[in-house]
């Protein structure tokens, strides 16, 4: 006779003859609760020391589930399978993603072309380098730092240029001027010609300037204009006056 725990839902198998013995009381082995195993309602208190107390021998076991059948059908003719010789993927393969063996190189590349890109960079302005360091100076005897020297004169280009009177003498005028080098190479500080026009612009005044007149402090001898550097021009000269209307500049 197949019955139940009221409490605890333990199942268990009795015999009717051991039923039969006790009435029917029965004792869950579980939850120890006193039940009549016929109409399964939890029985007296009082007749627990009468009660048969169920053991594991007779409590039911959950019967193993019955294997799945297969949503399709395997054929009859089905050949076993057959050992293969290639090598199954060991723990490493099969949990760990393997490193790139080329990324090393990748990244070798990516640091050449950055410091190519930065010796192109320092070579087009090396003019620029050795003006503020010169500690560079003893490489250009192993190479050829210096870039050929241009004289095109037309090649600076008057940015601004202003004339207003002298802050430390009333009968003097000031000039000033921006000028930048166009050219593609560096050029020397040029020699410049400045020159008064009256109104119908003959010359009133013509000036020819070294760079040592025009700049201050002087530069050195050798100093170079890079190409787009800009320098600045100023200089003092006696105002001539009402008749003086416009002025021109040149560079020699």
């Amino acid at each position: 006779m197949n019955i139940h725990c009221p409490r605890c839902a333990t199942p268990y198998e009795i015999g009717p003859d051991a039923l039969l013995d006790v009435d029917g009381i029965v004792r869950c082995m579980r939850c120890g609760l006193v039940f009549d195993a016929v109409s399964g309602e939890p029985g007296d208190p009082a007749q627990r020391n009468r009660a048969l107390r169920l053991d594991a021998h007779m409590e039911q076991r959950p019967q193993p589930a019955a294997p799945t059948d297969l949503p399709f059908d395997l054929p009859e003719d089905l050949p076993p399978l057959q050992a293969t010789d290639d090598a199954g993927l060991d723990i490493n393969d099969s949990l760990y993603t393997q490193r790139s063996r080329s990324k090393p190189w990748y990244t070798l590349i990516a640091i050449v072309l950055i410091a190519l890109l930065g010796m192109q960079l320092a070579w087009q302005q090396r003019v620029v380098l050795l003006q503020h360091f010169p500690a560079l100076e003893p490489l250009c005897r192993y190479l050829e730092c210096r870039p050929s020297l241009v004289h095109k004169p037309d090649a600076f280009k008057v940015m601004q240029r202003d004339i207003r009177p002298a802050t430390t003498d009333h009968d003097a005028l000031t000039f000033s001027a921006v000028v930048r080098n166009t050219a593609q190479g560096p050029q020397r500080l040029p020699d410049i010609q400045l020159s008064l026009l009256d109104n119908n612009g003959s010359v009133l005044i013509r000036r020819r300037l070294m760079p040592s007149e025009y700049t201050y402090p002087p530069p050195p001898r050798d100093h170079l204009v890079a190409p787009g550097e800009v320098f600045t021009i100023e200089l003092d000269f006696q105002d001539p006056g009402s008749i003086a209307t416009g002025f021109a500049i040149d560079f020699l």
